[in-house]
């Protein structure tokens, strides 16, 4: 006789990608860290400021989103799981950076903000557009097919997103 299992697949896969995405996005806050001596107050502009977010944007929009979309039995366990590892690996971040006091300016907001809770606003997209890709717009919307369509348009995403990051903040 099978035993009930008390978690659902797919909140047990996107909480496991979630925290593979946060421990892959504290690249972004070690790379800040060492960027350049104290005191650091926003990202540096150009290339230096987008090698910066590319570790959190891939982790969290296209690493924690991707692999529940890869593991995924049906469609909605694809939506499901992709959102919760999103989820679940921002709050992660964001925990870390708020923690370790890593706060940059954010000149548009006249404020500044841990350096996770930006990465991961700039993440949402990258998260959405693998979320829309992938389960929604292939014909089965689930397994490797609609994984890597995640993962691919999730990574375009990310790159025009890290190299544009520093110049608008």
């Amino acid at each position: 006789m099978e035993r009930r299992r008390l978690i659902p697949p797919w909140l047990r896969r996107g909480f496991e990608a979630g925290a593979i995405g946060a421990l892959l996005s504290g690249g972004t806050l070690l790379a800040f860290q060492l960027s350049r001596p104290e005191p650091r107050l926003a990202l540096p502009q150009g290339i230096d400021g987008s090698l910066i977010l590319v570790p959190a944007l891939l982790a969290l929009g296209v690493l924690a989103v991707g692999l529940p979309i890869f593991l995924a039995a049906t469609r909605t366990e694809a939506v499901l799981g992709a959102v919760a590892g999103f989820l679940v690996a921002a709050d992660l971040l964001m925990a870390v950076s708020f923690v370790s006091r890593q706060l940059i300016a954010v000149h548009w907001l006249s404020r500044s903000l841990p350096l996770g809770v930006v990465a991961a606003l700039l993440a949402i997209p990258v998260a959405v557009v693998g979320i829309v890709i992938g389960p929604l717009a292939s014909e089965h919307g689930f397994g490797h097919s609609s994984g890597l369509r995640a993962v691919l348009a999730g990574a375009v995403v990310a790159l025009a997103l890290a190299l544009i990051g520093p110049y608008v903040g």
